[in-house]
């Protein structure tokens, strides 16, 4: 017979307080009951606090390139058709449709162009010179003179005459353009230069370059070589391209001004212009019956009111 194992009573004074108050009942209802908390998950550790590596700063973002600008907007006349020039903006001197000018002064002295108001738009030294008129009588008598050889010739039945009358006459005739100095002048503006006028070439035909003070060439002007002898033609030549002309009326009318129209201004004629074969203005040298001349009227702006004040200021002031 096995004995129990030997327990020790246990003494009620030696029982272990439980864990924590709130699980047992007081043993008095009266005893206040103090529960405490939990432990504090935020209270710092005992053990030595390592602070985490700084975190690395991302790369700053490249800079922002700004868009690129919106194109010009094109300009009317450039929408309406590509490859078309468009045309400048005048304004001041040269956005008038009447241009009278000064004429009969000698060379060196001021002359001006005037508006329909009568106020002054440009001004120029004069380069008229007695030796042009001189020239420009005795090229017109020559021209007469050889034309009426070289007719009277073939009316003899002698070609070879003819022929020889015909070159002595181009011959003279040159030879006395040669000797008329060139033209070099300048237009102003209110005293500010607005336009040049420079001769570069006297044969076989006279050319003059028509540009802005800055060196842009705005166009060219050819004097025919037969316009010594006959009816002056110019022609109005633009980057190579012939745009338009001007021309005296008829023939016989200029062979009677070239020697009677510097003895009696009846015997002018005038200068017709045309541009892309359409009327654009008119060179008014004859008087006409109100007592205006020496005028350039353009009847539209299909020309360059520039080249067309050039191609009046050649003809009003030199050309004889």
């Amino acid at each position: 017979m096995t004995e129990a194992p030997f327990e020790s009573a246990a003494d009620p004074d030696d029982d272990p307080a439980p864990a924590n108050a709130a699980d047992d009942p007081p043993d008095d209802p009266g005893e206040e009951v103090v529960v405490r908390p939990p432990d504090d998950p935020n209270e710092p550790p005992t053990e030595p606090f390592i602070p985490p590596p700084p975190r690395p700063e991302p790369a700053a973002p490249p800079p922002a390139v700004p868009p690129p600008p919106p194109p010009p907007a094109a300009a009317p006349d450039e929408a309406q058709g590509a490859g078309k020039p468009r045309r400048p903006t005048l304004n001041g001197a040269f956005t008038a449709m009447r241009y009278r000018f000064t004429t009969g002064l000698r060379a060196g002295e001021i002359a001006a162009i005037r508006g329909d108001d009568g106020q002054v738009l440009l001004s120029y030294r004069s380069f008229a010179t007695v030796v042009g008129i001189v020239a420009a009588l005795v090229s017109g008598i020559v021209a007469v003179a050889g034309l009426a050889a070289v007719l009277f010739l073939f009316a003899e039945e002698s070609p070879m005459r003819a022929a020889a009358a015909l070159v002595l006459t181009l011959l003279f005739a040159t030879f006395i353009a040669l000797i008329v100095p060139r033209v070099n002048v300048t237009l102003y503006d209110d005293g500010h230069p607005a336009l040049t006028l420079v001769q570069t070439s006297v044969f076989p035909s006279a050319v003059y370059v028509v540009a802005t003070p800055n060196g842009v060439t705005l166009a060219e002007l050819h004097k025919s070589f037969f316009s010594r002898l006959g009816r002056n033609r110019w022609s109005i030549v633009q980057e190579r391209r012939l745009i338009g002309d001007a021309a005296e009326e008829s023939l016989p009318a200029a062979l009677i001004r070239k020697l009677l129209g510097k003895f009696n201004r009846r015997f002018e004629t005038d200068l017709v212009l045309h541009h892309g074969g359409l009327p654009a203005g008119r060179i008014v040298r004859r008087p006409t019956p109100d007592g205006r001349a020496d005028v350039l009227e353009l009847t539209n702006d299909t020309l360059d009111r520039r080249v067309a004040v050039a191609l009046a200021t050649l003809v009003l002031g030199r050309e004889p």
